[in-house]
């Protein structure tokens, strides 16, 4: 028998591992799921109590299923089914070229592309009534969102079958714009920013954008959250999730907090030489950039990063391969790691040779081009960075198949 809880594992990397540990820290049963195995009929064949997907691109995740997979969630729900979420998880599910269509409303097409770059924690407001949302919590908190798209009803006569649970309400203590740290600026200076200058700083949507919202499907139910819930130590989020999964899974007797993750400190149980020389490696390729202040250090599981430098493209690398450190090795992984897992080394120390060189590059072109104009951006520069990363929003490139590889090692880890 199938566990209550499934998680979608395809492309959601350090998001799926956030939240599988934040579902493992809470005492929740749950097991990763393959989009392989969705379109194959596994979630008719045992429907679990709750089908999660966590944060990553919804555009791949719905390749990844492909028709068959989008026709098997879709009536997983309409029969009944509980479908939870996160991010590119909740964008997965609205209706769009890219989405299941559960929920009638569509993505926000943001009209200034910094809305994009917000990330950390945001003040909530929270519907009294749904039964959503945890009754022991104040009616306004503080939880963290990652870089989140907003939602859109359609346009014309509104769904009344969709409401929003939980509403933003102002930027969190920590919150920042691309590597502006907006939350810690006083709002009489970003008043005198639009005053003076006409600059808004603050995203239109932080002030009662929609950020958690639910609904019915056939004979199902979905919430959708932009809001990071699983996200460790954010004692407020954390007790949120563990409300919705006594909701929505029927799941008793959970833990509230997710602790605090420390990648470094946390004990080694897969032991093997070549993954610890591709986190060796990793950390080189990290100090590199923080040398050339182009990375800095936001927590201790994500980078911070100037923009246009690949810095989460990083600390998924990083945390993904701390992730599989800290997981007991099953037999499917050790197989799978002992075919691919010296080449994988190998190919790693390469790639941290050329970031090596490409940061103090990078950094040495953005002062040159502050003195002489844009103009003189190097293009060999350019094709370097599209080699190491792909084209934006990232997540590609050389960095790209290392991550997928470290994809296969984790799910065989958690299965």
């Amino acid at each position: 028998m199938a566990a209550p809880i499934r998680v979608l594992w395809d492309h959601s990397h350090l998001w799926g591992l956030l939240l599988c540990r934040g579902l493992a820290a809470l005492g929740a049963d749950f097991s990763p799921i393959t989009s392989r195995e969705v379109a194959e009929g596994a979630l008719w064949r045992d429907p679990p109590r709750l089908f999660c997907v966590p944060g990553g691109f919804a555009r791949r995740k719905f390749a990844a299923l492909g028709p068959a997979g989008v026709r098997a969630v879709r009536g997983y729900v309409a029969g009944g089914g509980c479908y939870c979420g996160f991010c590119g998880g909740a964008g997965l599910a609205l209706s769009h070229a890219d989405g299941l269509g559960l929920c009638s409303w569509t993505r926000l097409a943001f009209a200034d592309r910094l809305d994009h770059l917000v990330s950390g924690h945001v003040k909530l407001r929270l519907d009294p009534d749904s039964p959503l949302c945890p009754p022991f919590l104040p009616p306004s908190l503080t939880v963290p969102v990652w870089w989140p798209a907003g939602f859109a009803p359609p346009q014309g006569e509104a769904d009344p079958d969709v409401v929003v649970v939980a509403a933003y309400a102002g930027a969190g203590p920590d919150l920042m714009l691309a590597d502006i740290a907006l939350g810690a600026m006083p709002e009489e200076r970003l008043a005198a920013c639009r005053r003076r200058f006409g600059l808004r700083l603050t995203p239109a949507f932080l002030e009662d954008g929609a950020c958690v919202v639910a609904g019915r499907f056939g004979q199902g139910r979905y919430v959708l959250s932009h809001a990071h819930l699983e996200t460790p130590d954010s004692p407020e989020a954390n007790a949120w999730l563990a409300h919705l999964l006594g909701f929505l899974a029927r799941a008793d007797g959970l833990d509230s907090r997710v602790p605090a993750w420390e990648p470094q400190g946390d004990p080694v149980r897969f032991d093997d030489r070549h993954l610890a020389e591709a986190r060796r490696a990793m950390d080189r390729a990290i100090a590199a950039g923080l040398a050339a202040r182009l990375l800095f250090r936001r927590n201790s599981w994500l980078l911070g990063w100037r923009p246009g430098m690949p810095g989460f493209s990083l600390s998924n690398l990083a945390a993904m391969l701390a992730g599989a450190a800290a997981l007991a090795p099953t037999a499917a992984a050790v197989a799978y790691w002992r075919e691919v897992g010296p080449d994988f080394a190998a190919r790693l120390a390469a790639f941290t040779d050329r970031l090596e060189v490409y940061f103090p590059a990078r950094r040495l072109e953005i002062t040159l081009s502050l003195v002489d104009g844009p103009d003189r951006a190097e293009a060999d520069l350019a094709a370097e960075g599209r080699e190491l990363f792909g084209r934006a929003p990232g997540g590609g490139g050389l960095c790209g198949e290392l991550a997928e590889v470290l994809d296969g090692l984790l799910w065989r880890l958690l299965s």
